[in-house]
């Protein structure tokens, strides 16, 4: 039987905090400059404290918010990999219904890859088909931020053949791969995902000059 929504998120997160246990604290990530201590801590803040979201724009609350992270970090990864697996606190926005299946699933599935590719000697995961159908209905809204800045339209193909637009425009570049590499591709882990481009000389120079994510 397929998992609803909701279950995919919980399986994500299962599956994510169950890596995170496997490797250790001090492993690398894809994520410049944090081990996998830093990575977990961020997650947990996220959704525990997301009042320290605050310090990353605000010049004058980056020492709080730096703190507050030091404090989490410091923590024994053990114990940060089992409130992560948890899931947030009551008093978290992110414990309202739906929120976490909004929020995370996306969220969980690029740090997961974060962790698991940058890894010697890592695999494509198998069994998640469904996964794969859910990541591609959300890409077209996440390519709204994503993709904000490109001048081009752009096609998702997957190895089916299946075309959705990740945005439109009359000068196209395709970008054919599973939506879980087209999903690290536009968050801006493009040397480690599986995707071909196609377009234009022209189009693709533009495209590889674009910085993607966030």
């Amino acid at each position: 039987m397929g998992q609803n929504k909701s279950g995919l998120v919980v399986a994500e997160r299962a599956n994510l905090a169950q890596e995170f246990r496997k490797l250790g604290p001090n492993q690398p990530t894809l994520c410049e400059g944090w081990k996998t201590q830093d990575l977990l801590a961020h997650l947990i803040l996220r959704e525990r404290r997301p009042d320290v979201a605050a310090g990353i724009v605000i010049p004058s609350l980056r020492s709080w918010r730096k703190r507050i992270e030091s404090s989490y970090i410091g923590k024994p990864f053990d114990e940060l990999v089992k409130l992560f697996a948890q899931g947030p606190g009551l008093t978290s926005p992110f414990a309202l219904p739906g929120v976490d299946n909004l929020a995370n699933l996306l969220e969980f599935t690029i740090h997961h890859e974060d962790v698991r590719r940058a890894q010697p000697n890592w695999q494509p995961r198998d069994n998640v088909s469904e996964l794969q159908v859910e990541i591609a209905k959300r890409l077209p809204k996440f390519s709204l931020l994503a993709l904000r800045k490109l001048p081009l339209g752009v096609l998702m193909i997957n190895e089916e053949g299946l075309q959705t637009w990740l945005k439109r425009g009359t000068t196209v570049v395709e970008l054919h791969g599973d939506p879980i590499e087209i999903l690290l591709y536009i968050s801006g882990r493009q040397k480690y995902a599986n995707v071909s481009l196609h377009g234009s000389p022209a189009a693709l120079a533009t495209f590889e000059r674009t910085k993607f994510g966030f």
